[in-house]
Formats: structure tokens, sequence, C-alpha cells
């Protein structure tokens, strides 16, 4: 199973990995050098796959191209990072999944990961955070966050596909070679859907009811989140006395978790943020490295256990991924979404459109967006409405949804 990636990739993976071994099954997860932890300290036979997802996504130069809106350089930035390391992470790949009887992976090695299963004759399982795949209800997330038509929708497909395949079709071709396989003129979601190939949607039937029934083999499973004990495990079961205190001794704060977006000058986002928690009277719990607050209605922290802390907050600003808008929504927060690229205007969009946020691109963040966001969230019906999606995502076991799904694509 290999999780390469962010923590949002690599710990979602580990969960369903913890979840096949306790039904029996004898699983090793693959994770990026600084996630890899999370594997070990689930119990599972963990490999270090040697890259660290920290040396592109915390780079000064990643950071400033996003802070710029610069997607365009920042993703040529990471096709030509994938190209560099492409030779030892394919070697590593070969190596990790010898004897293998299933291949899981992620997004980040699905090409690999697919080429290496037919080379040797197994399953491939895809788990996808996002629809990536066509579609009649969403465009693709590269094209729009606008709904079009449902011929339109698809088409937006093709034309990505179109566009991508020039780029891949060599370093597919060339590994195909090396593994004794001929090459081919089929992407890789065209060759997964001829294989019947399991691809497991890992967010919620409630948030994306459009998707609900759309297709056996695209089952949605809900988000992957750990138990109450693994979230002990892998906070280490650290409290923060001092932040505890902070959050009993007021009300609700607003959570501003910028720690994952590309704040070139942190000092100035917290002046930010306390114009925004001042002009609406809120206090403000701070996500955020390299700046500190006097005001005591500000916390500024930079490592905190989300799952446990966001449910004693009124409202959550942050990046967007998956995972980050899984844990605000499943805490009940009505959410402002800062996108900066990806998945993230896709969530964003999502937000807005069910009444359950709203979004605007992080290179728009500034005092009067950010107010004009947040302001209408702050209400007991935004909360209401919040509460009321919590509720539903609290009934969906994702990782026992998910392996449910992999035995019976599986045939166990």
């Amino acid at each position: 199973m290999v999780g390469m990636g962010s923590r949002g990739d690599a710990q979602p993976m580990a969960l369903l990995g913890a979840e096949l071994t306790a039904r029996g099954y004898d699983v090793e997860v693959a994770l990026a050098s600084d996630l890899a932890w999370i594997g070990t300290a689930l119990g599972l036979r963990t490999t270090d796959l040697g890259f660290s997802a920290r040396d592109f996504l915390d780079s000064e130069q990643g950071r400033t191209w996003l802070a710029a809106g610069d997607v365009a350089s920042y993703v040529r930035w990471l096709l030509a990072f994938k190209q560099e390391i492409a030779e030892e992470l394919q070697a590593r790949l070969v190596r990790l999944t010898d004897g293998a009887d299933v291949v899981v992976s992620g997004t980040a090695t699905e090409l690999e990961c697919a080429v290496i299963a037919e080379a040797r004759g197994v399953p491939y399982v895809a788990v996808h955070h996002v629809p990536l795949r066509s579609n009649s209800a969403f465009p693709h997330l590269l094209v729009s966050t606008e709904i079009l038509s449902p011929e339109q929708n698809r088409q937006t497909y093709l034309d990505v596909d179109r566009a991508n395949w020039p780029v891949f079709e060599p370093l597919l071709n060339a590994f195909r070679g090396q593994l004794g396989l001929p090459p081919t003129a089929d992407n890789t979601a065209t060759r997964l859907e001829r294989a019947d190939s399991l691809e497991l949607q890992a967010y919620s039937r409630f948030l994306l009811p459009e998707l609900a029934d759309w297709s056996p083999r695209r089952p949605l499973t809900g988000f992957i989140t750990p138990t109450e004990s693994q979230r002990a495990v892998l906070s280490g079961a650290r409290g923060d006395r001092d932040l505890d205190a902070w959050l009993a001794a007021g009300d609700p704060p607003v959570y501003f978790g910028f720690g994952s977006m590309p704040v070139l000058d942190p000092p100035a986002a917290l002046t930010l943020i306390e114009k925004v928690s001042a002009t609406l009277g809120v206090r403000a719990l701070v996500g955020l490295r390299g700046a500190t607050s006097s005001n005591p209605a500000v916390r500024v922290v930079w490592e905190l256990d989300h799952e446990a802390v966001l449910p004693r907050c009124r409202a959550a600003v942050h990046h967007g991924g998956a995972g980050t808008t899984a844990v605000s929504l499943r805490a009940g927060l009505p959410t402002v979404v800062c996108a900066v690229f990806a998945d993230q205007p896709f969530w964003g969009a999502l937000l807005h459109r069910r009444d359950l946020g709203s979004t605007l691109p992080f290179t728009g963040l500034a005092e009067l967006p950010l107010l004009a966001a947040l302001e209408p969230l702050l209400t007991s019906q935004a909360r209401a409405r919040a509460a009321a999606m919590s509720q539903q995502l609290h009934s969906e076991n994702g990782s026992a949804q998910a392996a449910d799904a992999f035995e019976h694509a599986l045939g166990e």
C-alpha cells in the first residue's frame, strides 16, 4: 500500500492498512520519509519511500509560486521533480511489491503502481480523495469549479486527458518496457476501467450525493479518519494544557489553519487575523509558524490535534485539502476555504454550494474579503447546518467501508 504525498495521502492509506491488518491481511505500507512514522505508530510494517513530501511542499520556490497564484509554474516544477526521482522511485516500488498479491496506491504513484500490478498479474486498487474520473455531475477539478451541463462536464475529462497524455506517455511506456510490457496508447484510467479495477472514493456520499451510486467499482466509502484510540496514538497522547486552559477560558474561537498555506510573511498574516477577529468580536486560534501574539484573544500554535481541538471551535478557515475539510466538517464547523491549488478549489466551491461554508482564493486573502466570507458563518443557522452534516459524516466508517469494498471486489 503506497501513500506517497502529504499527510492527507499518507494517513488514510495507513488507516486503511490498519483496518485490513485487523481483518487478517498481511499489509505493508510505503510512506514518504517525513510521514513513515504514521505507519509505524499504527503497528504496520512500514517502508520509507526515501523521499520527503516536505522537500517540495515547503520549498521556498514552491511556496513563492503558490503565494503568487502561479500554479502553472508550480505544477511544472512538481512534474520535473517526479521525473527527477522517477528511476529511483520506480526501483523502490518494484522491490516493495515483490511477492504482493494486491497493490494499492494513491494518485501520486498511480501511474507506476498500476503498471507494476499489470506486470505482476495482480489486482490494483486506487484510493482517491476527490472525484478524478469522468462523470456527468462535476467538471474536472483542474478545469472549473462551476457546474456545467452533463455533456460539458464529461468533456472536461477528455480535454485534461488529451493535454496530459503527451507529458506522461513517455514516462509510462518507458517504465512498461523496463517491466517487459508492450507500449500502450491508453492512459491509466482507461486501462484500469478495462481491467475493472477498484477505485475507492474516500469521501462522503452525504457531501457528494450526485456520485452516491456512481459505479460498483467506484464506491464512496466516507472519509477515512482515525478512531479515538488511533487518534491518541497519532497525536502521541499529548495534550496541550495551556491550550486547553485557553479554550476553556472563553467563547469558542475561530480556527485559522494557515500551517499548510504558502504564507511568506507570517507576522503580516497574524496581523490580518487579529484585525478580522477584533472586527467580528471573536477569539482566534491560529495554526501558524514564524509568528507570535501577545493578544489574549489570540492563541498561536504550530501543531495540534485537530480531531480533539476543532470541535471546541465555532468556525474554521483553512486551505481546503480533503483531509482538513473532513476534520472541520466532522467537527461541525462552518468553513472558509482559502484555496491554493489542486483539489482545494473543488472543496471550497462544494462547501459554498452546500451552504456549509464559503471560499476565496488564497491570492485574494485580505481583510475585507475574509470578513465577508467569515461573518455569515458565525450565525446559529450556519452552525446548525454544519452540525447536521457532522452528524451524517459521523454515521460513516470510512476505513470499514473501504475494507468492505476491497474484500467484495477481490472476492474475499
